[in-house]
């Protein structure tokens, strides 16, 4: 291996741990833990040296949500391409960002955070534009007659967020005080299977589409 492309992967790796850095840094506590300084410290680096690999803290966090949209539109494409009818393709795509928010909360709440949006907005103004159009095809495909296409797909996903946002804001520990504090054993079975309880929603949701 020559030198060049020794130095090469030296600076992807590098790169690639500050990346991991701030992700376990929000994990850990939150975003607004996330500097420069604190992602130094974290992979023993000098915060010169994260400047080296990204200008500022903003160009971190706008290449986690990049990282996290590419990601997902992966996936997005890989159930889209399925042989599947139209109204399980979309139960697929929530159950999608249920898993995504699940496994990585601190990652979804930063790429749906709604004060972030403008920041966002242009990196991945192009593959949502493309998804919309897609998405829409599924609905019409599902409701034919509606006019209300993007009245529908906007309930959809307040749905989607909605569930996701209650569920992945609570801690484990306060899930645990709010099931001792209720009596009812049907209430208590909801909170112990949460994504049962998302699907279910968003297959009535779906059913509803075809009245």
């Amino acid at each position: 291996m020559s030198v060049i492309d020794r130095r090469s992967r030296q600076k992807a790796e590098i790169r690639q741990r500050i990346l991991d850095a701030a992700r376990q840094i929000a994990r850990d506590k939150d975003w607004n833990a996330v500097t420069i300084r604190s992602i130094a410290e974290a992979i023993d680096y000098t915060p010169p040296i994260v400047y080296e690999h990204f200008k500022n803290k903003e160009d971190v966090l706008l290449t986690i949500v990049k990282e996290g949209h590419e990601e997902n539109r992966k996936v997005f494409d890989e159930i889209l391409a399925m042989d599947l009818n139209p109204e399980e393709k979309i139960v697929q795509l929530s159950m999608l960002q249920w898993t995504f928010a699940h496994e990585r909360p601190e990652i979804y709440r930063l790429m749906h955070n709604p004060e972030r949006v403008e920041q966002q907005r242009e990196i991945v103004r192009e593959s949502m534009e493309e998804a919309k159009q897609k998405i829409e095809s599924l609905f019409r495909d599902i409701s034919p007659n509606a006019d209300n296409i993007s009245e529908l797909i906007f309930n959809w996903f307040c749905l989607m967020q909605g569930y996701i946002n209650l569920i992945t804001s609570i801690r484990p520990d306060q899930g645990a005080r709010l099931i001792e504090r209720v009596h009812d054993p049907k209430m208590v079975a909801l909170f112990k299977q949460p994504q049962e309880l998302f699907e279910r929603a968003i297959r009535r949701f779906v059913r509803g589409l075809k009245t």
